[in-house]
């Protein structure tokens, strides 16, 4: 569960940063965080040449605000044209808990570009999360920590050990948690985070409390705002506790509050497989040199991944693990690249023709390349896998049974909703989150709706394999202003995909607060397949530097 969370929205960042100018990332490790000392202002300091970051106390729980404090990590690429200055853009990429910094340093040029001089680029980590401190960490070392996830529970079945396996591990970890996230009951004004426990502090509204204090700490009396994916859910939260202060904000990939807030996010949606047809379609579009699974039809193409991966059912392929280990490639690893891979198909379609051949070819070297998780041993803290999404999603879902035969009817549906998705993540939330022992203290329960004094632009893909566009047009009528804009192609967010006519709906309204037409549908100019890397460049070098303000 926790890899497919951590993968939400990274892909928009290297999708973004691909679109930039192809200048090198710095390395996010060369930058010490810790070396910054924390304050009650921001206090910016020069980072990876020339951005800005600031490390900033705040409180841990709101309704005690002498109590401990957690130091929220910010970054920041600093508006060029300060003659037309018109304040900073908070972003947020998802996950949950997915790192606003790092983000920043991947796509924030990017985003600078799309947006326009005259805003600053402010990147911020969710409580728990990359460099905000105290980090969700549920184990005592990182070699720990790598050693769990290699052996995560893949996929569920009905029809085997998995769901019960993944019900025992999430217990164990889940009580794990609880010791070091949970607090020890020592919650007076001299405890420190850790005695109050942080897991318990760590839901979406006390984060969303977070962003409307940076933002008056910087100065400003309005919440400008692109969020994506969980972002969108932070958005919403924000936009109902502080209807006033919000001034331009972007959602893109809806997640629906009020179902999470009510019954959570516990079934897939069917428009993953919708993705997956696509794939099958543009395989054929795209035609043999392109896609190495080719066949004359999409019919033709189904029928051939499905005898692909029956070999795997029957004989799954050994692959190498480090210079003198070898473990199994099975189904499941197969269906687990595929879910992923649905959710970006510019870079992801490409990534399944290329690991469809290398399975018919049993090519264990390519395939050892695919799904492992990345080690965290070695890396700064900041950069280490750490508990937060699982804190986060389970704070925020609503109290339900934790039942055996419950997870097991929700699976069967799921799975008949969803060949591609049922499997996984949301599935496995139920799972995990039933066995999480750690309530939020204070968990947000009213509407997750507001009348708010200016437009806001919301964002959906015409099939999106984890925010579908049934979730926009759920969340549009609940905020007075909110006006949705689609665009016409798969995938999850439109930022992921990003096509011209977004870009410039993007870049009117943060710059002027100009709104596309109601009912603009935006054409894609990429064909996930048919269409190049190199490809995706030049049209969004177009779209990022040179927008024509036409919306």
């Amino acid at each position: 569960m926790k890899l497919l969370l951590a993968y939400t929205l990274t892909l928009v960042g290297r999708v973004l940063a691909a679109f930039h100018d192809r200048r090198q990332v710095p390395n996010p490790a060369s930058f010490d965080w810790y070396a910054l000392n924390p304050s009650e202002n921001i206090t910016w300091t020069s980072c990876f040449g020339d951005q800005q970051c600031a490390r900033l106390h705040l409180p841990l729980d709101y309704s005690k605000p002498a109590g401990p404090k957690t130091q929220i990590a910010l970054q920041m690429i600093p508006a060029t044209n300060k003659a037309n200055y018109q304040g900073t853009i908070l972003v947020n990429p998802g996950g949950p808990a997915n790192s606003g910094t790092l983000f920043v340093l991947e796509a924030g040029p990017a985003l600078a570009q799309l947006f326009g001089p005259t805003f600053d680029i402010l990147g911020f980590d969710p409580r728990g999360t990359g460099a905000t401190t105290p980090l969700a960490m549920c184990f005592e070392s990182p070699q720990g920590s790598d050693a769990w996830a290699r052996r995560e529970v893949v996929a569920l079945h009905v029809d085997d050990p998995s769901i019960p396996l993944a019900r025992a591990r999430d217990e164990i970890f889940a009580a794990l948690c609880a010791s070091r996230l949970g607090g020890n009951g020592r919650e007076d004004i001299s405890g420190s985070a850790e005695d109050w426990g942080i897991g318990r502090f760590m839901d979406t509204a006390s984060v969303a409390t977070d962003m409307f204090h940076i933002v008056r700490k910087l100065g400003q009396s309005k919440l400008h705002y692109y969020g994506g994916s969980y972002g969108t859910l932070l958005g919403q939260y924000f936009a109902a506790l502080y209807p006033h202060m919000v001034g331009r904000m972007i959602l893109d990939g809806i997640v629906d509050g009020v179902g999470l807030q009510g019954t959570g996010y516990f079934e897939p949606t069917g428009d993953a497989d919708r993705v997956m047809d696509a794939f099958f379609s543009d395989c054929v579009t795209a035609g043999p040199l392109k896609c190495t699974i080719w066949r004359e039809t999409s019919a033709a193409v189904a029928r051939h991944v499905d005898r692909i991966l029956s070999t795997l059912r029957d004989s799954p392929i050994k692959i190498p693990v480090g210079l003198s280990s070898r473990r199994q490639f099975s189904e499941d690893d197969a269906l687990s690249v595929i879910f992923q891979a649905l959710w970006s198909p510019l870079d992801g379609f490409p990534l399944l023709s290329s690991t469809f051949q290398a399975i018919e070819l049993r090519d264990a070297d390519f395939l050892a390349q695919l799904g492992l998780p990345t080690p965290s041993a070695g890396l700064p803290p900041w950069l280490q896998r750490n508990e937060a999404s699982t804190a986060i999603a389970c704070t925020d879902f609503p109290p339900f049974r934790d039942v055996l035969s419950d997870e097991i009817a929700l699976v069967r549906n799921a799975t008949t909703l969803s060949r591609w998705a049922g499997p996984f993540m949301f599935s496995r939330w139920r799972i995990t989150c039933g066995a999480w022992q750690i309530r939020a203290e204070q968990r947000y329960t009213g509407p997750v709706s507001a009348s708010l004094d200016v437009p806001v632009l919301v964002i959906s893909n015409k099939v999106d394999p984890v925010t579908p566009l049934s979730s926009a047009l759920a969340v549009v009528p609940r905020f007075t202003g909110m006006r949705l804009l689609v665009q016409d192609t798969v995938g999850h967010t439109a930022s992921a995909s990003l096509s011209i006519c977004v870009a410039e709906a993007m870049n009117a309204y943060m710059t002027t607060g100009t709104l596309p037409p109601l009912n603009t549908v935006c054409q894609p100019d990429l064909v996930p397949l048919v269409n190049s890397r190199a490809d995706a460049e030049g049209i969004l070098a177009r779209a990022v530097l040179h927008p024509s303000r036409s919306m």
